[in-house]
């Protein structure tokens, strides 16, 4: 266990780091783009991936996951899983280029038509690389993973932004992705160090399906909840608002999904090999839940706290509608990043049929919130997020409890300790401070400044606020004797 503390120590260190520096990267983009770009821009791309996104899941069919959690893995099993996740990109690319005129007709915008097929490229892009990843994540090469998800994004954005200022509009948006997608294979493959053979019929694959099949089930339905409000919102406003609506997203969800997904291929393959012991899995999971708690959410909610001067400096003048969205689409990803436990959780223990049976009622009752405030517009439709991201944190954790007989009352109250005790004193601190001055970077700078007095203070006065920072501590105290 020791051991393995070292190795979930050294990884969720380097894969924070490297997501920090791609959430910034990210930002940087949504920035520069924002100022080259017009809202109706995003919004059309928006409209597109909101639609064949669901192919990224489809053609990684949860078999990424499946390979990483798996304690054997064969050279031929391997190379299988290539093939298969490979031609499942292929098939998923086809399908794109085939719904492209009822994707045209949905939106009624003639414009798609020249958007879809190479976006679709991507997709035999990524299926090719799911096991090359997969492979590292689940030899703990944290740090060479750490570099595939940040430099073919890297590439990817610098392309947009060089076409963007050169007058590309729409096209700039879809070579971003096409050169990420190509960028992170080539990385993928050098720092794998391994090629597949040819597929061998002999060797089945009837364990990975039953597991993935499962897990591509609760991604499809996550995956609904997710693009829902993207779909709603571009057929019932137009793609202005939707474009409104996306950079508030890009800035408050996208980078908690960002640091969520390097994160998992971390914590699952690592939970894994105590999931058979239930008190050593929940003290790891608790371990785990401690960089969401009091930096992911902290951070976010603050974020929220200082939405109109943020967005002022970032989006420049004319995106002022983004702010309200960002500030409530921020705080309901606070909620996310301590859910994500849960997850880590049912997929570590290889309860993935409970996953799918939770997903099934609960992503349902999140789509219903999020077309609730569709009449509100854009926030509208963020306070629905907000609201069901709360009830979904407290339904996950449950269902996780019950699924595997995992004592969870530590989780739920390290989470709210985090968020009401240290999170939101910091926001309301950040917000105070940065009404009573002028001047958008003085109002962020004070504003920071601000909510990290007060996390200091509530650290001193409040013994178990210290008490988990102090794990925290020990924690990079450990990555340091070990690195």
């Amino acid at each position: 266990m020791t051991q393995l503390a070292g190795v979930a120590a050294r990884g969720t260190a380097v894969t924070v780091l490297m997501q920090v520096a791609k959430m910034l990267l990210q930002v940087g983009s949504v920035t520069v783009l924002g100022r080259l770009l017009l809202p109706e821009t995003f919004g059309l791309v928006a409209m597109v991936t909101a639609v064949i996104g669901v192919a990224e899941l489809l053609r990684d069919f949860g078999l990424s996951l499946a390979s990483m959690q798996s304690r054997q893995l064969t050279d031929a099993e391997r190379s299988n899983l290539f093939w298969v996740n490979a031609g499942l990109g292929l098939l998923c690319a086809a399908a794109a280029w085939a719904v492209t005129p009822l994707i045209v007709a949905v939106y009624d915008e003639p414009t798609l038509s020249a958007v879809v097929p190479p976006l679709a490229g991507a997709f035999v892009l990524s299926g090719m690389t799911t096991q090359f990843r997969a492979d590292l994540a689940r030899r703990f090469r944290f740090g060479a993973l750490a570099v595939t998800d940040i430099l073919g994004p890297a590439v990817g954005i610098a392309v947009a932004i060089v076409l963007a200022a050169r007058g590309a509009e729409v096209e700039a948006l879809v070579a971003q992705q096409l050169t990420a997608a190509a960028v992170t294979l080539v990385v993928a493959v050098v720092l794998a160090g391994w090629l597949p053979r040819w597929y061998r019929r002999d060797v089945p694959l009837g364990r990975f399906f039953r597991f993935g099949g499962h897990v591509l089930g609760a991604q499809l339905l996550d995956y609904v909840t997710r693009n829902a409000d993207t779909v709603a919102l571009g057929a019932v406003w137009g793609a202005a608002p939707l474009g409104v609506y996306t950079r508030g997203y890009q800035l408050a969800v996208v980078p908690i999904n960002q640091i969520n997904a390097p994160l998992t291929k971390v914590a699952v393959p690592v939970l894994a090999r105590v999931a058979d012991d239930r008190a050593a899995l929940e003290r790891g999971m608790r371990r785990a839940q401690l960089v969401g708690c009091y930096v992911t959410a902290p951070l976010l909610a603050v974020a929220g706290a200082l939405a109109v001067p943020a967005v002022a400096i970032l989006l420049g003048p004319g995106w002022d509608a983004v702010a309200p969205i960002f500030a409530v689409l921020a705080v309901g990803s606070s909620f996310r990043a301590i859910s994500q436990i849960a997850y880590w959780g049912f997929l570590a223990t290889s309860s993935t049929g409970a996953l799918l049976r939770l997903q099934l009622w609960a992503q349902p009752l999140m789509v219903l919130l999020l077309l609730a405030g569709l009449p509100w517009g854009g926030v509208g439709v963020a306070v629905g997020y907000l609201v069901g991201s709360v009830g979904y944190w407290v339904a996950s954790i449950a269902a996780f409890g019950r699924a595997t007989r995992t004592p969870v009352r530590g989780l739920y109250a390290t989470g709210a300790r985090a968020l009401v005790g240290v999170a939101l004193p910091a926001a309301a601190a950040a917000h105070l401070v940065q009404r009573s001055v002028d001047g958008s970077v003085v109002a962020v700078l004070l504003g920071v400044a601000a909510a990290a007095a007060t996390v200091a203070l509530v650290a001193l006065v409040v013994r178990p606020v210290r008490r988990d920072l102090q794990g925290l501590v020990r924690t990079a105290l450990l990555l340091r004797r070990r690195g």
